[in-house]
């Protein structure tokens, strides 16, 4: 009964609303949202219950003790309780939440991945993460021991060269690992001259040869296109099943909303917020650090943030500020994606036959594909979304033509 309500609730609330679900894809939509819910916030606590168990059961301690005992190099040391914490965390903080996502997402037919192939990623993530993250660590508690009490300035500032260099790799080096990429042109031939009108109108400078298709249907029902890399490396990515699955005129709507990011330069706006934000978490990190240390550090056994176990509280107090500073990166986020469906709304326009029916049918698919809940909750959206609702993206989309008398394009001449 209570379900018969709320369908009655959504359903009555559509007659204004630009993106609709049918009966039963909206109670899958409702479902799957809810879920996706509950399992955000279950992680983040467990997250924070796993690193406070580390702590408060003297484990973190006693493997420290036991390294130390082991090894002689301070450096070695770091290495390896970095990749054995590194292991455990990824076994028992992010693989369990990610396999009941994976485990939701076929359920309601978003991905289509087998386990053994989804597996295999995870894998290559668990790789990926002993590399990179233990080098960060390793980083941290030099630093920490170097210089106690600036040791977050020093890592923040080494992070802007890190962020440059796998902003710039991402797509050669990282991103292959996962999906297999092949030039657009090879097989969408048609579509390449189209994405060079809107490259044309809107200067992003992206040539034939960094258009690239992504074989996403293989995994999955999503929809998407986004431009990354930085410099020579700089490229448009294109979902196969975006390609092949959208009217045309829909495909150059979503490239020209990639095209406003970089326009815009949202990808330099969010590099410089990323390196500021950077600077006062770690900040934060480091003041949060020193009070955890002060008030539960002798029943932990952690005398100082500069011992081994030390890197455990660090983590702590990073997971805890992410978790209460989230709305401020979202919010930030859904600005820069409104400004982008601005932008490539307008940039169809003398491309398509009809700007607003193109981005409205366009986001009514990407929603379908997603099962993007037609009314979200407003704090779910404000705490965690990255973008706006697609319900609020497709009223926009509805009632947005800046080029009827009066009107008054935004980044467009007339």
């Amino acid at each position: 009964m209570l379900l018969c309500g709320v369908l009655a609730g959504h359903a009555e609330g559509a007659a204004g609303q630009a993106y609709r679900l049918d009966p039963e894809k909206l109670r899958q939509a409702m479902a799957y949202s809810h879920a996706g819910h509950w399992l955000h916030f279950g992680a983040q606590a467990w997250t924070l219950l796993v690193l406070w168990g580390l702590l408060a059961s003297g484990t973190a301690a006693k493997l420290a003790a036991s390294i130390e005992r082991k090894a002689r190099r301070g450096w070695l040391n770091s290495a390896i309780f970095s990749a054995l914490l590194i292991t455990l965390l990824f076994l028992t903080v992010m693989l369990p939440p990610a396999a009941v996502g994976h485990a939701l997402a076929v359920h309601y037919g978003i991905s289509i991945q087998g386990w053994i192939p989804w597996l295999a990623e995870a894998s290559t993530s668990l790789r990926n993460f002993i590399v990179g993250a233990t080098f960060l660590f390793m980083l941290a508690h030099y630093l920490i021991v170097w210089s106690p009490k600036r040791y977050w300035l020093w890592f923040a500032s080494a992070m802007i060269p890190l962020t440059l260099v796998g902003a710039f790799v991402l797509p050669t080096l990282i991103d292959p690992m996962y999906d297999k990429y092949e030039p657009l042109g090879a097989t969408h031939a048609a579509l390449v001259t189209q994405l060079e009108r809107v490259v044309a109108r809107t200067g992003t400078a992206i040539p034939p040869e960094r258009m690239y298709l992504q074989r996403a249907a293989q995994k999955g029902n999503g929809i998407n296109a986004r431009v990354t890399g930085i410099g020579s490396t700089k490229r448009i990515v294109v979902w196969d099943t975006t390609a092949d699955r959208l009217p045309m005129d829909e495909v150059l709507f979503i490239f020209g909303h990639e095209s406003g990011h970089y326009v815009l330069n949202h990808i330099a706006i969010g590099m410089v917020l990323g390196v500021v934000g950077g600077f006062a978490m770690l900040y934060l990190v480091s003041r949060l650090a020193a009070w955890l240390i002060g008030r539960y550090g002798e029943g932990w056994g952690v005398p100082s943030l500069s011992s081994l176990a030390g890197l455990v509280v660090l983590l702590l107090a990073v997971a805890m500020l992410q978790d209460v500073t989230a709305p401020i990166p979202n919010g930030i986020s859904r600005w820069e994606e409104h400004q982008a469906d601005v932008y490539g709304q307008e940039a169809l326009h003398g491309l398509v036959a009809d700007p607003q029916k193109t981005a409205l049918s366009a986001f009514q698919h990407m929603g379908e594909a997603g099962l993007d809940d037609p009314n979200p909750n407003a704090f779910i959206e404000f705490w965690t979304y990255d973008h706006p609702s697609t319900q609020s993206r497709a009223n926009f989309a509805a009632h947005y033509d800046p080029w009827v008398p009066g009107g008054k394009p935004k980044f467009f001449p007339r």
